[in-house]
């Protein structure tokens, strides 16, 4: 009997030790069981655009790993986002806080092309303003010869 006492006794003790995490911490099951644990803290936004033509751009949102269509919208400061290119910069401005975004067309380009791995160093964007502000220099990451491009916009939830 005592046996038995002491073997129900450790078993709710790991489980208690098990759910303390979950429920007090910083972790929760998604977050766990999400092999994506980057988007729990951000709503991740694709912003789709052609350098040759900043009058527009295409706003896409990451929805349980499918990219949900948005919107298409204007390229000025009163949007969510907007794009400026200038002879040596690429800036990005939000109207929401964000973290630093990713250019994943220069990011894809670099994998095939300059033998960046996937735990190379990919962070081309310099801060401007913390969360608001950011921009690529032109002169060292220069504008890939593409059509479309994607930066991947990380919005604090």
């Amino acid at each position: 009997m005592l046996r038995h006492f002491n073997l129900k006794k450790s078993t709710l003790f790991l489980l208690a030790l098990f759910c303390f995490p979950l429920f007090f911490g910083s972790c929760t099951l998604g977050g766990i069981t999400n092999p994506d644990n980057y988007s729990r803290n951000h709503v991740v936004y694709a912003v789709d655009f052609k350098p040759t033509d900043l009058s527009h751009f295409k706003i896409s949102k990451m929805n349980e790993g499918k990219w949900v269509d948005v919107k298409k919208v204007a390229n000025n400061e009163d949007e969510r986002y907007s794009i400026n290119i200038t002879s040596d910069h690429l800036t990005v401005i939000s109207k929401n806080k964000m973290d630093l975004p990713l250019y994943q067309t220069w990011l894809d380009y670099a994998r095939k092309n300059l033998g960046y791995k996937a735990e190379s160093e990919y962070d081309i964007f310099n801060t401007i303003e913390e969360g608001y502000i950011y921009e690529v220099d032109l002169g060292e990451y220069p504008l890939i010869d593409k059509e479309e491009h994607r930066i991947l916009m990380y919005e604090f939830k």
